[in-house]
């Protein structure tokens, strides 16, 4: 009948702006100083499921040469997001934030907001990571959520007397009369050249510092291989259980438990390996010491968008970045193949082998314009 049963994907290319290029150099810079300390890496990110769970592979007919039959109606059920930390240790104890959609939209950033996510890093990261030894970095991505700001900073868009009010609040003088082009010449000299987030600040008073990824690169993050391994342990035991809510996070902490301290441990390997390598790719044998810190300017150009917004990447997507930068991925079929069987004993500097689906699951930057996205079609 035509049709072939194949892992679907929409892989995507990324073009890096020269915008983009600096808070890459910017964050490679600065972890490569940090492995170079003794500090121990956190890493943290949001992930969903469904109650139902999502099936891998499909029946695709053969003259849908991009693999996504955008027909297929499937019931997934409701929709859960997951949020969790941990490091080379494992998990961190009493973190995990399971929860139930409140709405029906598929994007799992309308179940997570800043409130429930500041509430999480008071009640549950702050108080678990106070167990660690020394000095903590947490890595994370700009999601809006995470980057909400200490202090909303005027921008062009902004109305006349919007901007005429931020001026009254600093006593910054200004004329009645000036147009909204000559309010602007007066504040754009009194922005930073920085921006301060809210969460940023309060980790901070804990003495835990926030190293942020840069735009569309999450396989810098090692939980996304995390996810990698969980969520298809957990769409593959879905089928064979009852759907209650209960069981449901039951069979994801139990997935979660399959991850062991040493697939953490190669995992972070695995990216340290991506991050060393992308920084002798850019920068050559140049140390990261005779290198000035990269300062990102918050010019009228910037949207909002531009550090505030999430990575949707494959696995694919990750190895054909691996191509481009002659690295090679390595690829086990079935998570819940053991260390052992797959890799044998995990040494220092090894890869962890994870199953082929989806690792950076999410994108939100319609507006940052800086960054041209090209899509790749098989024959």
């Amino acid at each position: 009948m035509g049709y072939n049963f194949k892992k679907v994907e929409n892989r995507k290319i990324i073009i890096e702006s020269p915008r983009l290029q600096g808070l890459k150099i910017k964050f490679l810079r600065r972890y490569i100083q940090l492995m170079e300390e003794d500090v121990t890496f956190v890493y943290l990110d949001e992930t969903w499921v469904y109650q139902h769970g999502v099936p891998v592979r499909r029946w695709v007919h053969e003259s849908d040469r991009r693999g996504m039959p955008a027909k297929i109606v499937m019931n997934e059920g409701r929709r859960f997001t997951i949020l969790h930390a941990g490091g080379k240790f494992g998990f961190l104890e009493n973190c995990l934030l399971f929860l139930d959609s409140n709405n029906d939209s598929r994007d799992y950033h309308k179940t997570m907001n800043g409130q429930l996510f500041r509430q999480w890093v008071e009640t549950q990261l702050i108080p678990s990571v106070n167990f660690i030894n020394g000095k903590v970095v947490i890595i994370m991505d700009n999601a809006p959520y995470h980057s909400v700001l200490a202090e909303q900073l005027p921008r062009l868009s902004w109305i006349k007397s919007k901007l005429k009010f931020w001026l009254a609040q600093k006593k910054i003088p200004f004329g009645d009369n000036l147009t909204k082009k000559q309010l602007w010449d007066i504040i754009k000299p009194l922005l930073p050249s920085t921006r301060k987030y809210e969460i940023d600040e309060l980790l901070s008073k804990s003495n835990i510092e926030v190293l942020r990824l840069p735009p569309y690169h999450c396989h810098y993050n090692a939980i996304e291989m995390v996810w990698g391994f969980c969520k298809p342990y957990y769409n593959k035991h879905i089928l064979k259980q009852s759907s209650k809510k209960s069981e449901i996070k039951h069979l994801w902490i139990e997935a979660m438990s399959k991850y062991t301290p040493e697939m953490w441990t190669s995992s972070v390997i695995h990216c340290e390996n991506i991050i060393k390598d992308d920084w002798q790719r850019m920068m050559g044998n140049t140390s990261v010491k005779d290198i000035p810190p990269v300062i990102i300017s918050l010019g009228e150009s910037d949207s909002e968008s531009d550090l505030s917004s999430d990575e949707s990447d494959s696995i694919s997507d990750i190895m054909q970045d691996d191509v481009l930068a002659n690295r090679t991925l390595n690829v086990s079929m079935d998570p819940e193949t053991s260390m052992n069987e797959t890799q044998g004993n995990i040494g220092e500097g090894q890869q962890l082998c994870v199953d082929d689906v989806e690792m950076c699951e999410w994108m939100n930057a319609e507006n940052d314009i800086e960054t041209i996205i090209v899509e790749v079609i098989d024959d």
